[in-house]
């Protein structure tokens, strides 16, 4: 049985993954910022009872180095979700918020990932806003068509803040990765992520946008 670590796993994104991976019969560490919050671990709880022995939380924080090593162990596959999403609107410091724990993040997750010799695989969730930063710089891409080789080079800590975050992260993923032989990389750009959330207490920017969506902000 394969064993993959899911960072962010009460998250939006991570809680769907962790559902996913044990669906397919994966064992699956997942880490949390906090074990104390049984309301936000609520659908974590009951996917270990659904899946039992397959589960095991962790907790772990973004910005404190070695944090992730001991969710890792034995693990062949880390996926790196946890990152903070925020809307221009929901923040108030870019750089705190959203950058540090961001780029730090990466630095820590990877860290780990060197001193955990049974990962051979990192998924990194990137963001298509780690390609282009507002719509009007679409048109400047070759043939207006969003390539991989890209990377945004106008969003910053003042404008557009999650993206520039997204930016600084993939690009010190990629250095990481480049100067390792060991394990492999793949980056996901995914576009705005809706649905449903698994969590019952989530402040994601996706949640944010789908209540502003609903209550006619945009209309």
């Amino acid at each position: 049985m394969e064993k993959a670590l899911v960072t962010g796993g009460s998250g939006y994104v991570g809680g769907h993954l962790v559902d996913l991976l044990l669906r397919e019969g994966y064992k699956v560490n997942a880490t949390v910022r906090s074990l104390a919050n049984p309301e936000k671990l609520k659908s974590l709880t009951e996917l270990q009872a659904r899946y039992p022995n397959q589960l095991e939380l962790f907790e772990a924080d973004l910005v404190r180095p070695g944090s992730f090593e001991a969710a890792m162990k034995g693990c062949d596959t880390v996926f790196h979700v946890a990152s903070p999403f925020l809307l221009p609107e929901q923040i108030k410091d870019g750089q705190r918020e959203l950058v540090d724990p961001a780029l730090q993040g990466t630095r820590n997750v990877l860290g780990s990932v060197d001193a955990c010799d049974s990962v051979t695989r990192v998924v990194l969730t990137s963001t298509v806003g780690a390609i282009f930063g507002d719509y009007i710089d679409v048109p400047t891409l070759q043939g207006n068509v969003l390539q991989e080789r890209f990377f945004n080079t106008t969003s910053t800590v003042e404008n557009n803040p999650y993206h520039y975050s997204k930016v600084v992260a993939e690009q010190e993923a990629w250095a990481i990765c480049n100067r390792r032989k060991r394990w492999t990389m793949v980056a996901i750009n995914p576009g705005l992520i809706l649905g449903p959330t698994l969590t019952p207490s989530s402040d994601s920017g996706s949640l944010f946008l789908l209540d502003e969506l609903l209550r006619g902000s945009f209309f």
